[in-house]
C-alpha cells in the first residue's frame, strides 16, 4: 500500500497547477504500490494536460487494466487515444540551464537533468550559471563554462528571441539570479510540447523526473536512472585542461603512479542536514582499515574535523588535497571566499577519486554519487553507503513551502 498520504497530495497539487508535484507523489506511490491505479489514473491525467497524449493512453491502458470497467478511465482512454498529437512550428528551439544555486555536484546533477530533459523535448541546451551561482565570481559570464566546456554550440548571446517560456522569462530577464523560483517551481513535466522558442529552467532537474518522459527511440528510454547519469557525463560533462592539470600534478607528486584507495567523508554543513552523517563516516573509516594495507588513501572531505580523524587513524597513509576546508557546521562554498577556487576544489577531488582502484563514499552526498557515476568502475570497486541521492525523486522540494 502506498504512503495514504500520497494521494491527498497529488490531487491537491493538481488542482492547484502544481503538475510538477503532483506527477512525482504519484510516481512515489508508484514505487511504493507497482499497479496502483490511482498512480496511474493521476499520471495519465497529468500526460494529457501536458498533451503527451500517448503517455497518457499507456497509463490509462494501464489504470484500466487494475481497474477493468471503470468507466472513467475508460472514458479519459478514449479521449486520450483520439486526441490530436501537438505539431510544433520547425526550427530550433532552445533551452536555457539556469543554476540551482547549491552545492556544486548538485547543481551539476541539476545540468544532467536539464540536458536529457533538452534531448527529450528536442532542443538546444544552453547553460547560464550566472550570479545565483555559489561557484560564480560575479562577472556577466557563464560559470559553468569557467568548469567545464560548453554543452552546445549555442551562447546565451546568441538568442534573439521574443518568445519564452515561463512567461515570466524575457529577454531583459534572462541573464539575471531567477524570478521566483520557489513561487514558480516549474520542474521538468511542464517543458513537455511547450510551443515558445526559447524555455528556461532553474528549477531542479532531478533525471529521474525525466526518465519518464523520454521518447520511445531514445537511447536511455527504460534503461535505470544510473545508466543515464553515465551516459549524459560521457557525453556532456567535459572538464576544463586545467582541472586535468591539476590531477596530474597532485598524482606525480603526492601517489607517483602508485594504485591507491579513494574514500569521501562527508561534514560541514552537512552535519546540520543528514543525523546519519557521523554514522556513515564511522563506516567509510572502518572500511578503510580493511583494503591492502600498502595502498595509500586518498581523503576528499571539506571538513577539517573529518581530515584530522583520518589522520590521527592512518597517519602517513592518507594523501589529501590543499583544499579550503571548514573547522565547524558551515559549507566552505557559504563562506564567500574565492567561489570559483572552491569549485575547482571540489572538481579536482572528484576527477582525483576517479584515478582510484577503489571508491567509498556516502550515498546521499551528491560528490559521492557524482563520483560513482562519472566513470564505468570494476564490480565491486565503488561502494556508497545508502542509497545514492542521484535516485531521488526530490518530493521534499515540492513539500517546502514557498519562500
Amino acid at each position: 500500500m502506498p504512503d495514504p498520504a500520497l494521494l491527498p497530495f497529488a490531487i491537491r497539487a493538481l488542482k492547484t497547477n502544481d503538475v510538477a508535484g503532483a506527477e512525482i507523489a504519484a510516481r512515489t506511490m508508484l514505487d511504493q504500490a507497482p499497479g496502483d491505479a490511482a498512480a496511474l489514473y493521476l499520471l495519465g491525467v497529468i500526460a494529457a494536460k501536458m498533451q503527451a497524449f500517448d503517455q497518457a493512453e499507456t497509463c490509462f491502458t494501464k489504470a484500466l487494466a487494475a481497474e477493468p470497467g471503470n468507466a472513467q478511465i475508460a472514458q479519459n482512454l478514449a479521449a486520450a487515444h483520439a486526441a490530436p498529437r501537438p505539431q510544433l512550428s520547425p526550427g530550433p528551439r532552445y533551452l536555457v540551464i539556469r543554476e540551482w544555486g547549491f552545492g556544486f555536484w548538485s547543481d551539476v546533477s541539476h545540468v544532467l537533468g536539464a540536458l536529457l530533459l533538452a534531448e527529450a523535448t528536442d532542443r538546444i541546451p544552453v547553460t547560464w550559471w550566472g550570479c545565483g551561482s555559489l561557484f560564480s565570481d560575479g562577472a556577466d559570464t557563464d560559470a559553468f563554462q569557467v568548469y567545464f566546456q560548453p554543452v552546445s554550440d549555442v551562447r546565451l548571446d546568441d538568442i534573439a528571441d521574443t518568445d519564452f517560456f515561463p512567461p515570466r522569462w524575457n529577454a531583459a530577464n534572462l541573464k539575471s539570479t531567477g524570478p521566483a523560483k520557489w513561487q514558480g517551481r516549474t520542474g521538468p513535466v511542464y517543458f513537455l510540447n511547450r510551443p515558445e522558442r526559447v524555455a528556461v529552467l532553474d528549477f531542479f532537474a532531478a533525471v529521474p523526473n525525466v526518465m519518464p518522459w523520454l521518447p520511445p527511440a531514445h537511447p536511455m528510454h527504460g534503461k535505470p536512472a544510473q545508466a543515464a547519469y553515465s551516459y549524459l557525463a560521457d557525453k556532456y560533462l567535459r572538464p576544463r585542461p586545467q582541472i586535468f592539470a591539476a590531477c596530474d600534478a597532485f598524482l606525480e607528486k603526492e601517489l607517483k603512479g602508485a594504485p591507491f584507495m579513494a574514500a569521501h567523508l562527508r561534514g560541514g554543513d552537512k552535519f546540520r542536514e543528514d543525523e546519519s552523517i557521523d554514522a556513515a563516516n564511522r563506516q567509510i573509516l572502518s572500511a578503510l582499515e580493511t583494503v591492502d594495507q600498502s595502498q595509500r588513501i586518498l581523503l576528499l572531505t571539506d571538513d577539517a574535523r573529518c581530515l584530522q580523524t583520518a589522520r590521527d587513524r592512518f597517519g602517513g597513509r592518507l594523501a589529501f588535497t590543499d583544499c579550503r576546508r571548514s573547522d565547524r557546521d558551515a559549507g566552505v562554498h557559504l563562506s564567500g571566499a574565492d567561489p570559483v577556487q572552491a569549485g575547482r576544489d571540489v572538481m579536482i577531488d572528484a576527477y582525483l577519486a576517479l584515478h582510484a582502484a577503489r571508491f567509498i563514499g556516502n550515498g546521499l552526498s551528491n560528490v559521492s554519487a557524482m563520483i560513482a557515476v562519472l566513470k564505468q568502475w570494476p564490480a565491486g570497486s565503488c561502494t556508497l553507503i545508502g542509497p545514492s541521492i542521484l535516485e531521488d525523486r526530490s518530493f521534499a522540494l515540492y513539500q517546502k513551502k514557498a519562500t
